[in-house]
């Protein structure tokens, strides 16, 4: 995979973790290549990112990864509210307003891109993440067309017998800890699952946006309308995997 190193952006400090461990991807929304490549490494806008990928999949190198590239900003994931620290920012040369679907050469670096970082920093799929994963109440990129599916991050969430045994034993316990109503018991999910949720609690635009961003990411979008009636069960689905994944690496 080759990489261009012609541009270099200053905009970046010292990383105050030593382990990488997330990817986030953006979009310019920008009109091409020129305008997008000058922005991120134009000081005065303290902006950039770790990388850069063209409509014809061209792959710029605009900070060192080891260095702290600002493109997340005000963020959350998990308990890290310095996501800036511990991952690599890719932006994508893509502008919803005047593009619907993402070039396939830019998809197909982006994909390589991401199997060469994973690989490097022993990075988990469910910690590639959207900026509108770690900021879902300001951003909306990389957007409801951004091909999930392809690059082989889409976690896959189909109901077992087994997992049903354990949904009806999680109703029970939502009811015994007084989480009787719908969005509280979601809010609770996906909390744990490592979404920023109380902005969410009293404000239910915000809670619509929430859910948003998780669909995008999670639910492959060319089936979001066919199950958008489903996705309670499918974030039980998810939920009930996250604890038992979490569980077992606890206790190993």
């Amino acid at each position: 995979m080759k990489l261009i190193n012609k541009f270099k952006s200053n905009n970046f400090d010292t990383r105050k973790s030593n382990k990488i461990s997330h990817i986030i991807v953006h979009y310019t929304a920008l009109d091409g290549s020129k305008e997008a490549i000058e922005y991120l490494c134009d000081p005065k806008n303290k902006v950039s990112s770790h990388y850069f990928i063209s409509k014809q999949g061209f792959i710029y190198n605009l900070v060192d990864e080891k260095k702290r590239a600002w493109h997340a900003g005000e963020s959350y994931w998990d308990g890290i509210k310095d996501l800036n620290s511990c991952s690599i920012g890719v932006e994508l040369d893509y502008n919803p307003k005047k593009n619907k679907y993402y070039k396939k050469k830019l998809v197909i670096s982006l994909m390589n891109l991401i199997l060469k970082l994973k690989k490097k920093y022993k990075i988990h799929n469910k910690n590639i993440l959207g900026h509108s994963d770690v900021a879902p109440y300001r951003k909306i990129d990389p957007g409801k067309y951004f091909p999930w599916n392809k690059i082989n991050v889409l976690n896959s969430f189909k109901e077992t017998k087994v997992l049903k045994n354990i949904d009806n034993n999680l109703e029970m316990w939502f009811k015994k800890n007084n989480l009787i109503y719908q969005k509280r018991k979601i809010l609770f999910m996906l909390a744990f699952i490592g979404y920023e949720v109380e902005p969410s609690i009293n404000d239910i635009n915000k809670y619509n946006t929430l859910l948003k961003s998780y669909s995008y990411r999670f639910i492959n979008f060319n089936k979001l309308k066919l199950i958008r009636k489903k996705r309670y069960s499918l974030i039980k689905t998810h939920f009930i995997k996250e604890v038992l994944t979490y569980k077992v690496s606890f206790y190993s």
